[in-house]
Order: structure tokens, then C-alpha cells, then sequence
């Protein structure tokens, strides 16, 4: 947080001492010299003459303000982190937590005490679980570093994201609850820089985007659904490209990568799209047709993604040594939180024919994006 009107909120309203002492920490007061003060109290003695001496009422108030704090306050450090982007991962247990106003357990695991050779395991291990609960669970030392109340830090989470937008907010237990990476028994452990795409370990981010303001007939003011199914079909083919396409700097990226051939597509455009069809964003009518649009590309991709399967076979982790262990893995898929939504026929389709990639959509964060129809970057 590089806010000091912020910060200096913090100290007056959480009454979490550990989140006050780093508010005060990061908080930076320069105290006005004697001319400083001098100036803004000459500013306030015309409060009360009539006109003010020409100043205006928000002048006196940040006047009178300047006098009370005593000085200008700035932060330490104010490069600190800028420009990042970062993503906290919550948990059920936490938002439990914070709706039953308990206390919430900060945790990781114990690498202060641990040996040589659980140093060895954490080193080679952790990223692939990620989860300081299954860690545990495997019996790995854990510490509780701070209990703390979980409405403060929750608070101080949306503080934070309201007025810096950071951090983003990312509820990895409902992401693993809907994961198509459980059917070949991968789990999310992290996101993407933007938080769009829930990622196993080494898996690649692969993102397109369908401008949807390109999808409106202006002329009569509706969506050209056919054009949309086709350009979805010419996206999807062409991120399952780029899959072989890209050069991979971590032998890791590239097993992943092709084995699961990952790929994100989603939307840009959209208040462009509803403003050509004279339909109001949030209304219940446009909220209908969003639906209706999200539905369309949703199926068409995975409809295409099966196409795909019959051309060119089927992303290798969905493959078993056996046609037993092919059809288990096939099965598992269709049968994931995120599949079960899915149209009967598609679920179907998979299971007979199998699927070209485990992952195809991603709405990411797109609006400053200029492109044609796709768009394509690919990481």
C-alpha cells in the first residue's frame, strides 16, 4: 500500500496491532518547517474574516489539516513492489472463518526447523503441492506463524484491493472443486500473474481473446451467432497451434504444456457488443443474452476441442497405457465439477471420442485490448 491517506486509515480503524504497527512502519511524516507553518496558519486566520481573503473553503480545511498532523505524509519505500501484480490465494476455511468472525491461523511450512534432508524434500516437493494443508496432511512440519482475527484481515484485503487494486482475491478450493486437471490427477496450487487461469504446477497460460463487438450486426442490432461459432472453432485451432508453436524455456513447461495442452479463450468487447444491440449492460435482457453468448462459445470450444481429438488424438495425460485405463481417465474427465455443467452431448462426445485439450476458456482482463477479431499471446 502506497496510499498514506490510506494507511493512516488503517491505524484508525483496525484494531489488529500487528496490521497497525506495519501501517505506522510504512506510514513517512515530514513535519512542516517553521515557514510551512507559518504559511497554512496564516491561511486559516482569514477563516472567519468575511471572504475569506480570497481563499476557498478547501483551502482553509487542507490548511487547518496541514496544522493538525503537524507535516506532509508520504510512505517509505514508495517503489517497493510497484508494478507488481499480485494474487492471494483464500480458502474455504478462511471465508468461514471471516463469516463466523473467528480466528484464522497463518500457516506455512516449519523451514526454520527443518533438517537437511526435509529441506531437500520442501525444496523439490512444495511447488507441486502448494497447499500448506495437504503439506501437513503428508506429514511435513507446519508453524502457525500469527493468529489473527480473519474480518481484519479480510478488511484490510478489500482496503487494499479497493484503493491500489492489489492484491487480487483467488478462492483456490473452488477452483479445485471445479478443475477439469483432477481427471488426470493434477490440482490448482497457483494463477497466472492476472489471477485469469487457474494453473497446476508448470502448466502454461495460452490465451486468446473473441472481440464480441466484431459479433454484432449493426444493422440488425443483434449477435450473428454463426460468425461467433466460427470464430470461436478458428480460435480454439489456432491456440491448439500455438501450443507446438511456442519455444519453452523450462523442459518442465514444455511436458506440461503438451500434455495437457492448456489452452484459455475468452471475450473482449462485450459493452461494445450490447451498445450495437441497443442493450443495456446489467439489464435482465442483457444479462440473458450474455448467458446465451457465454453458452455458445463455452460449447462450441469444447465441441471443437473434440473435433480436434478426432484429427489429431486426444491431449496425452487423457491417454492410459490401456483402452480401460483410456476410457477411466475419459470418464473422470466428463465427471469433473466444471464438466458436469456441460450439455449431455458434449460430456458424450468426450467419453467416445476424447478431447484435443483439458482446459479452453479464460476470461482474462482485457479491456485495454485493440485487436481483430483474436487475439492471441501466448506465454
Amino acid at each position: 500500500m502506497q496510499n498514506p491517506r490510506i494507511l493512516r486509515f488503517l491505524i484508525e480503524n483496525t484494531n489488529d496491532e500487528t496490521i497497525k504497527k506495519h501501517a505506522k512502519d510504512k506510514l513517512k511524516l515530514t513535519p512542516l518547517t517553521a515557514q510551512e507553518r507559518a504559511m497554512y496558519q496564516g491561511i486559516v486566520n482569514y477563516k472567519h474574516i468575511p471572504g475569506l481573503g480570497g481563499f476557498g473553503e478547501d483551502i482553509i480545511a487542507e490548511a487547518e489539516e496541514k496544522l493538525q498532523t503537524g507535516g506532509n505524509y508520504t510512505v517509505h519505500n514508495p517503489e517497493f513492489l510497484t508494478g507488481a501484480n499480485i494474487s492471494i490465494c483464500l480458502t474455504k476455511e478462511f471465508m468461514e472463518a471471516v463469516e463466523n468472525d473467528s480466528d484464522y491461523e497463518l500457516r506455512f511450512p516449519y523451514v526454520e526447523h527443518y533438517s537437511k534432508e526435509e529441506m531437500k524434500i520442501y525444496n523439490e516437493e512444495w511447488h507441486n503441492v502448494g497447499d500448506v494443508r495437504e503439506w501437513e496432511r503428508l506429514g511435513h512440519k507446519v508453524r502457525v506463524y500469527k493468529k489473527i482475527k480473519a474480518k481484519e484481515l479480510w478488511n484490510l484485503i478489500n482496503i487494499c484491493a479497493t484503493y491500489s487494486a492489489e492484491p487480487g482475491i483467488f478462492f483456490i478450493d473452488n477452483a479445485n472443486d471445479m478443475t477439469n486437471a483432477k481427471a488426470y490427477g493434477q490440482q490448482v496450487v497457483a494463477t497466472n500473474p492476472c489471477g485469469e487461469q487457474p494453473l497446476a504446477p508448470f502448466s502454461v497460460c495460452n490465451l486468446a481473446a473473441v472481440n464480441l463487438a466484431e459479433m454484432a450486426d449493426k444493422e440488425t442490432k443483434t449477435v450473428d451467432f454463426e460468425k461467433l461459432k466460427k470464430t470461436v472453432a478458428v480460435g480454439v485451432r489456432m491456440q491448439d497451434n500455438v501450443i507446438n508453436a511456442t519455444p519453452y524455456f523450462l523442459e518442465e513447461n514444455k511436458k506440461q504444456a503438451l500434455g495437457e495442452r492448456r489452452v484459455g479463450l475468452g471475450v473482449m468487447g462485450l459493452h461494445d457488443m450490447l451498445i450495437y444491440c441497443e442493450t443495456v449492460y446489467g439489464s435482465e435482457e442483457g444479462n440473458k443474452l450474455v448467458d446465451q453468448i457465454f453458452e455458445v462459445i463455452a460449447t462450441t470450444a469444447y465441441k471443437t476441442s473434440v473435433e480436434l481429438a478426432k484429427e489429431k488424438g486426444s491431449f496425452p495425460f487423457l491417454n492410459g497405457e490401456t483402452r480401460e485405463e483410456t476410457n477411466r481417465l475419459r470418464q473422470a474427465f466428463i465427471d469433473t465439477g466444471y464438466m458436469k455443467k456441460m450439455p449431455e452431448d458434449v460430456r458424450q462426445s468426450i467419453l467416445e471420442n476424447g478431447i484435443r485439450n483439458s482446459h479452453l476458456l479464460t476470461v482474462a482482463p482485457t479491456g485495454k485490448v485493440i485487436a481483430p477479431s483474436v487475439r492471441k499471446s501466448a506465454a
